[in-house]
């Protein structure tokens, strides 16, 4: 009785663990089953992250919050604008350049030029356990609070 009452609950298992699979699709990943005490299988899927979006003073910063088992990772970033050639315009280029060395003390915003040329504000936060709105709002504010006035001085030389 035992016998069978186990190869019973194995079913049951696969039952459940097929149609999970079929409802989240397909492919599962490297870690994402585990066996838990009673010996049913389960599907371990991350939440996904998500993404968000807004303007302000005519940039579109995004934000983007994923969530890990016991960490959030919070993120948010813009981009500012292009550096002109130094045969366009030397003197902009040299004052953006100064600009963008004012800004390494920054705690929170990292302002980076990418290799083409794009200027872009960063913010990247690791926050223990999960992430509530009011965490969300406070790290964005905290970042805008920091990167806005550099913000306004970069706007007027792009």
């Amino acid at each position: 009785m035992g016998v069978a009452m186990g190869v019973t609950q194995s079913l049951e298992s696969v039952a459940k663990l097929a149609l999970e699979v079929t409802r989240g699709g397909l492919p599962l990943g490297p870690g994402a089953l585990s066996v838990n005490a009673d010996g049913i299988v389960e599907i371990r899927r991350p939440p996904p992250a998500s993404r968000h979006h807004f303007h302000l003073d005519g940039l579109l910063f995004h934000v983007s919050v994923t969530p890990d088992a016991d960490r959030t990772l919070f993120q948010i970033w813009a981009e500012i604008g292009y550096l002109p050639y130094s045969i366009e315009a030397p003197e902009k280029r040299q004052t953006l350049f100064t600009l963008l060395r004012a800004t390494s003390h920054l705690r929170k915003a990292r302002f980076v030029v990418d290799e083409k040329q794009k200027i872009l504000v960063l913010g990247q936060r690791e926050l223990p356990g999960h992430m509530t709105l009011t965490d969300l709002m406070y790290e964005a504010v905290q970042f805008l609070q920091e990167a806005r006035p550099y913000l306004r001085v970069f706007g007027q030389y792009l």
